[in-house]
C-alpha cells in the first residue's frame, strides 16, 4: 500500500532523507523512530503529497505521488504533529468542511463523525470553537478529519501527542482494529512503548536512512539488545 524506492529530498544543503526504500503491507500497522531530524516527517509528507522527492519514487496503493497528487489524496487520511484547524469554526464545522473538501455525502460524512466522535468521547467538544479547545481536543479534531471516511491508507504524525493514556489507548486499539479490517497505517513516535504495543513492524530512521527494519523482536535481537529503547540507541549510535 505504501512504496518508496530510492526517495531522496534535500533542504538546501540538508539532506533530509537518503536514498530511502520502505515497503507497508496492506493490513500493517507500520511504525517509523527516530530523533528530531531524522527525515521521519519529511517521508510522511512526501507520502502525503505535501512535498514532492528530489528523485525517487513514492507510491500510495499504487499511485505515484508526483504523477497523480489528487488520487493519492483521496486514498489516505494524514495528521502532521502539529494540526492546523480553523480558529473560528467548530470542531464539527472543520469536520463538515472536510467532508465538503473530500466530497464525502452528507448523510456518510455525518455517520462518520458521529463514529469517530464516539470513539473519541468528543461529542460536546465539537459544538466549541476550535481556538478554545485544549491541545488534546485539537489533537483529537485532527484525528476525527483523516479518519472519518475511513481511507485505505491512514498516515499518523505523533498520533497520541496531547492525548491523555486514556485515550491514547482507545486510540491504539482502534488503530489496531483499523489494521485488521485490511487498511494500512503509518505513524510516527518517539515512544517506545507505543511501537512496542501497536506496530507491526518499525524502521528506525536515522540521517535520512533506515538504519534498522523488521519486527520489533527481529530489531531487538539485531541490535543484541534487551528492550526496543536500547536497541534504538545501540542502532543510532552505530549509524
Amino acid at each position: 500500500m505504501l512504496s518508496a524506492r530510492h526517495v531522496t529530498k534535500s533542504y538546501g544543503e540538508i539532506l533530509a532523507t537518503d536514498r530511502i526504500d520502505l515497503e507497508v503491507s496492506q493490513g500493517e500497522v507500520f511504525g517509523l523512530l527516530g530523533s528530531n531530524g531524522a527525515g521521519k516527517t519529511t517521508l510522511m509528507k512526501i507520502f502525503a503529497t505535501l512535498l514532492r522527492p528530489d528523485s525517487g519514487t513514492a507510491l500510495v496503493a499504487g499511485v505515484d505521488v508526483t504523477d497523480d497528487p489528487m488520487a493519492v489524496r483521496a486514498r489516505l487520511g494524514f495528521v502532521p504533529e502539529s494540526p492546523a484547524l480553523y480558529d473560528k469554526l467548530t470542531g464539527r464545522e472543520f469536520l463538515e468542511m472536510i467532508a465538503q473538501l473530500r466530497g464525502v455525502p452528507p448523510e456518510k460524512a455525518a455517520q462518520g463523525i458521529a463514529e469517530v466522535a464516539a470513539l473519541l468521547h468528543m461529542d460536546e467538544e465539537l459544538e466549541r470553537e476550535c481556538d478554545g479547545l485544549s491541545r488534546g481536543m485539537k489533537q483529537k479534531v485532527a484525528l476525527a478529519s483523516a479518519m472519518f471516511h475511513r481511507p485505505p491508507v491512514l498516515i499518523l504524525d505523533e498520533p497520541t501527542n496531547g492525548l491523555d493514556p486514556r485515550f491514547a489507548k482507545i486510540l491504539k486499539g482502534w488503530l489496531r482494529d483499523y489494521a485488521r479490517s485490511g487498511h494500512t497505517v503509518l505513524l510516527s513516535t518517539h515512544v517506545t512503548q507505543v511501537a512496542e504495543s501497536l506496530c507491526d513492524r518499525i524502521a528506525i530512521v536515522h540521517a535520512g536512512r533506515v538504519a534498522a527494519e523488521g519486527r520489533v523482536s527481529e530489531v531487538v535481537a539485531g541490535a543484541k539488545a534487551d528492550t526496543l529503547e536500547d536497541a534504538f540507541s545501540v542502532i543510532v549510535g552505530e549509524a
